[in-house]
């Protein structure tokens, strides 16, 4: 069985069901260096024991020198690579510990003649200053040097190609998420609902951090248009974020308080319930120095069957939204155009039910482990074929 040490950051819990299956093919050692980056990005305090990754091999590194801004540096992942492997998944250039600490995987594995497997979500960045160049220039030698690269999407893999990846060396591993829906969360939409006195409205749905990238005050000032014209509806807002009190501001300056609800963090036990609930999920992200990478709130309010509408700056978009078949891409910073989607849909209940089902079946035909897997298998038959030695 070939044995993999599969390094990265932090460990999300959308990737449980990816990680057991790929450890019933190969023998993987999980390599987790900044469990900090759970509370930066989604509130969760980091943890010294993983519950849900019970029975899979893995370990959590601890990090020194941390002055190195923003998590210091996770040197365990020298003995990791210095031990019994075959091969390395892994890179990441986000912060400066994570450049240092893909340089010594780069540099170990490459010294040791381990075949490297990159696995990035980078596409479109547009930073064009002095540390975006350094940057670019770090990222194009590492290209070179890696044996496969995995991406989740097509943008994604453009992106890195445009950076002289090879295209055959380049495999699609598409995100998933790991949801499903119960009886329970049936009785909790319904519970949601009545408490909210809701029972009347029509539910458009945001769930995502409330950070400048994410865009919503895009989304609030054309639900500000729609309101104006319909009063059956309601904005829900799920997250957290350096943006909300100004957000709020904004609610109240376009007099719309009554009609849009601020929710904050929600369990994630509740969380389908608000899916059920929902007649449409928006996503609309700007591309703030660089675009929302893939965004898993598209793959799950298409896995609730509902219509989506995200902008241009949503990595997920170009994979996952068929324009007018389950939702609308739209461009980015333009509230007109999110207003005219929405309408375009709430106004039509069949058309929603429609583009729903369409979701659906585009998660079900393309989005499901066996495909996130199968995108992994890829890259490793690849450096087989490609002669690079692999120890079985």
């Amino acid at each position: 069985m070939i044995r993999i040490l599969f390094i990265h950051n932090t460990v999300m819990w959308y990737r449980r069901s990816f990680f057991k299956k790929i450890s019933e093919i190969y023998h993987v050692e999980f390599i987790f260096t900044h469990l900090q980056v759970c509370k930066e990005i989604y509130g969760v305090e980091p943890f010294d024991y993983i519950e849900w990754m019970g029975g899979l091999n893995y370990k959590i590194l601890k990090n020194y020198l941390n002055f190195i801004r923003p998590h210091g540096i996770a040197f365990g992942i020298v003995k990791k690579l210095m031990g019994d492997y075959d091969l390395v998944t892994g890179g990441s250039w986000d912060s400066i510990s994570e450049i240092i600490e893909t340089t010594i995987i780069f540099t170990i594995s490459k010294l040791r003649r381990k075949p490297i497997i990159l696995f990035r979500e980078d596409w479109g960045w547009k930073r064009k200053n002095i540390k975006n160049k350094i940057l670019t220039a770090f990222t194009k030698t590492i290209i070179k040097k890696s044996d496969a690269i995995l991406v989740p999407g097509s943008m994604h893999k453009e992106y890195f190609i445009s950076l002289g990846a090879q295209p055959e060396k380049t495999f699609i591993m598409p995100n998933v998420c790991d949801i499903s829906i119960t009886d329970v969360d049936y009785t909790n939409k319904n519970k949601i609902r009545y408490e909210l006195m809701i029972e009347d409205k029509k539910i458009i749905l945001y769930i995502g951090r409330l950070i400048k990238r994410k865009g919503v005050d895009y989304l609030i000032k054309a639900f500000a248009r729609y309101r104006k014209e319909k009063n059956d509806v309601i904005l829900i807002i799920i997250g957290q974020g350096e943006c909300q009190h100004e957000l709020e501001q904004l609610v109240r300056d376009l007099n719309i308080t009554d009609s849009v609800l601020f929710k904050g963090y929600v369990e994630d036990d509740l969380i389908a319930a608000y899916y059920l609930l929902s007649n449409i999920c928006i996503v609309p992200s700007i591309t703030y120095e660089m675009g929302d990478p893939w965004v898993f709130v598209v793959n799950e309010a298409m896995f609730f069957g509902k219509p989506v509408i995200t902008t241009e700056a949503v990595g997920a978009a170009y994979d996952m939204i068929q324009n007018g078949k389950n939702g609308y891409i739209v461009p980015e910073k333009d509230s007109n155009s999110i207003y005219i989607a929405m309408n375009k849909i709430l106004s039509d209940p069949e058309l929603e039910k429609k583009m729903g089902e369409e979701s659906k079946k585009i998660i079900n035909d393309g989005f499901r482990d066996e495909n996130m897997v199968g995108g992994f298998i890829k890259a490793v038959d690849f450096i087989q074929k490609k002669g690079r030695k692999i120890n079985k």
